[in-house]
C-alpha cells in the first residue's frame, strides 16, 4: 500500500515514540526489580547474621526440641470443651546424608504414645517404644519426617531464605508490635507462599502467616529469642488458625549435635507389628446378611438394610459415595432413613451433612444438637433430628443404640446389631493391622467396661476407621494386656509424665 510521504513520516514518528515509551517502561521496571533484589539480598543477609551467620549456613546437623500444648476446638469430651494434647518432640536432622530422626511423647486424655520416627535416607520406620514394636512406613521420608517442627522453627526458616530453591519478594515495611518490620513473601521450593515479618533493626523473624481458603489466616508468632551453640531461636511460639489458638509452646530449644549416629541406631530387639490393610481404594465388606461395612482410608461406615430402608453410622465426608457403592453391590435401591451420630467431634460431622442431603434423619443426643446444626449448610427444623436418651431401637429391632460415657466423649452412642451380635463404634479400638492384636490405650479399657455393663451379647466389633473386624476374644485379649503407661528409663522426653 502506498501512503503519502507525510503519513509515512507521522507513522515512523509514532513507532519511534511507542518504542521509546516501551523501552523506558522496561528500563524503569528493571530498575525497580534490581532495587528490590538488592533490598531482598540485604534483608536475607541481615537475617542470616542474626540467626548465626556461617554457623547457620554451614550446619551439618541440628536438633530441634519442642514441648507444646495443642488445643483442638470441638475435640473435647463435650461440645463446649476443646481437646488438650501435650506433645514433646525432639527432631534430629542430618543435612548431609538427608536423614531425620524424631522421638515423640504424646499425651491426651485418652491415650499415651512414645514413638521414634526414623528416615535413614532410604527407608522410613516407626518404633513403638512402649510396646516394643515397629512398622515400616512408605509415607515417611526426608520431607515428611518432623515437617511440622521444621515449619514452626524460625531458625529453619531463616536458613531456608539462603536456599537457591527459595523465592523471596520484598513487600515493603510495616509497623508490627511497635517496631518497623520488613515484609517478605517467601515460597520454599514447591510449597505454599508465606508472608514473613522481620524486625528491621534486629533481623529476627517475628511472625509468619498465610491464608487458607477455608480455615482463614494461619499464623506463627515468634518471640523471646535466645541463643544456643551459636544459633538464634525463638523460645516462644503461638500458633493460631482463623484467630483460634491451636498450639502454645512450653519449652523450645536448639543445639548442634556432637554425633549424628546415635539418633539413627535401629533397635534390633523390637518385633514387627504385622501386615497392614491397604485401604487406598473403596472397600465394601458384607459382614452378615443385610449388614455392610464400607469405606477407604480411615473413613468407614456401617450400613444396615432393615427391609424398607437403610440405617447408617460412622465415617467422614464420603457417605454418598459409600451408600451408592452399597446399593450397586447388592443391586438394590432403598433410601437412607437414619444416620447415627456416635459423638460430636469435628471430623465426623461432615458425614451428617451428607446424610441429611440424602434425606436421612440424624440420631443423636440433645447435647450434640447445636454442634451438628453448625455443620449443616441449610436451615433445618427439629424434624431433622431423632433425639434419644439412654437407649433406643430402630428398624423393628434391627439396630439398637445405647448411650454410654467414655474418656473420648461424655455422651457416646454405641451401635449394636443384635442379629449379628455386632458392635460398631468410632475412635476406641481402631487398628490398621490385618490380624495382630491391636495396640491398647486406657480408653479402650473404659469402653469395654461400659459395653459390658449393657449386658448385650457381643461376638464381633467393627469401627469407623479401618476394615478390621475384631472378635470379642481378640478385643478382650488386647484390653487384658493393658498396663499403666510409665516413662521408660533413659527417656528424658517423658520424665515429667
Amino acid at each position: 500500500m502506498n501512503l503519502p510521504i507525510k503519513t509515512k513520516r507521522c507513522f515512523a514518528i509514532l513507532c519511534l515514540l511507542t518504542s521509546t515509551l516501551t523501552a523506558t517502561n522496561t528500563s524503569m521496571a528493571n530498575v525497580v526489580n534490581n532495587k528490590n533484589n538488592i533490598i531482598e539480598k540485604t534483608i536475607i543477609a541481615k537475617v542470616i547474621k542474626a540467626y548465626g551467620g556461617e554457623t547457620l549456613t554451614s550446619l551439618k546437623g541440628i536438633v530441634l526440641t519442642e514441648h507444646n500444648k495443642r488445643i483442638s476446638s470441638g475435640q473435647g469430651e463435650n461440645p463446649n470443651q476443646p481437646g488438650f494434647f501435650r506433645i514433646n518432640e525432639e527432631l534430629t536432622i542430618d543435612f548431609e546424608r538427608k536423614r531425620k530422626s524424631m522421638i515423640s511423647w504424646r499425651v491426651s486424655r485418652t491415650s499415651t504414645d512414645l514413638e521414634q520416627f526414623i528416615f535413614d535416607g532410604k527407608q522410613g520406620r516407626i518404633y513403638d517404644i512402649l510396646n516394643q514394636k515397629y512398622s515400616d512406613e512408605d509415607w515417611l521420608n526426608f520431607a515428611s519426617t518432623g515437617s511440622a517442627i521444621v515449619r514452626r522453627s524460625d531458625t529453619m526458616l531463616a536458613r531456608s531464605l539462603n536456599d537457591q530453591n527459595t523465592k523471596v519478594s520484598y513487600q515493603g515495611d510495616v509497623p508490627y508490635m511497635g517496631t518497623t518490620h520488613h515484609k517478605l513473601d517467601v515460597k520454599i521450593g514447591s510449597g505454599v507462599e508465606y508472608r514473613v515479618f522481620i524486625d528491621k533493626s534486629l533481623g529476627l523473624i517475628s511472625k509468619m502467616v498465610r491464608q487458607h481458603p477455608r480455615a482463614g489466616q494461619i499464623s506463627y508468632a515468634f518471640a523471646n529469642h535466645s541463643q544456643s551453640d551459636g544459633l538464634t531461636f525463638a523460645q516462644d511460639l503461638n500458633f493460631t488458625v482463623g484467630g483460634q489458638t491451636r498450639l502454645v509452646s512450653i519449652t523450645r530449644d536448639i543445639k548442634i549435635p556432637i554425633s549424628l549416629e546415635e539418633p539413627f541406631t535401629k533397635t534390633l530387639t523390637y518385633s514387627h507389628w504385622g501386615e497392614l490393610f491397604d485401604a487406598s481404594e473403596l472397600i465394601v465388606n458384607k459382614i452378615a446378611p443385610n449388614i455392610y461395612h464400607a469405606g477407604k482410608g480411615r473413613s468407614f461406615t456401617l450400613f444396615v438394610d432393615t427391609g424398607d430402608y437403610f440405617i447408617a453410622s460412622g465415617g467422614h465426608n464420603d457417605i454418598k459415595e459409600k451408600f451408592l457403592a452399597i446399593k450397586s453391590f447388592e443391586n438394590i435401591d432403598k433410601p437412607l432413613k437414619y444416620m447415627i451420630s456416635t459423638h460430636h467431634h469435628n471430623e465426623h460431622l461432615p458425614a451428617l451433612k451428607e446424610a441429611v442431603e440424602l434425606g436421612a434423619k440424624i440420631i443423636t443426643v440433645s447435647e450434640h444438637q447445636l454442634a451438628i446444626r453448625k455443620q449443616l449448610s441449610q436451615e433445618n427444623t427439629d424434624d431433622v433430628f431423632q433425639l434419644i436418651s439412654e437407649q433406643a431401637s430402630f428398624g423393628d429391632g434391627a439396630v439398637e443404640v445405647y448411650e454410654i460415657s467414655t474418656m473420648h466423649a461424655e455422651k457416646y452412642l454405641l451401635v449394636y446389631v443384635p442379629a449379628a451380635k455386632l458392635v460398631f463404634a468410632e475412635d476406641h479400638y481402631e487398628t490398621q493391622l490385618k490380624t495382630a492384636i491391636p495396640r491398647v490405650h486406657k480408653d479402650m479399657v473404659v469402653f469395654r467396661k461400659a459395653m459390658e455393663a449393657l449386658t448385650i451379647d457381643v461376638e464381633h466389633l467393627i469401627d469407623g476407621h479401618s476394615p478390621r473386624q475384631l472378635s470379642i476374644t481378640e478385643f478382650n485379649s488386647a484390653t487384658d494386656a493393658y498396663q499403666k503407661v510409665i516413662c521408660p528409663t533413659g527417656y528424658l522426653i517423658c520424665k515429667m509424665g
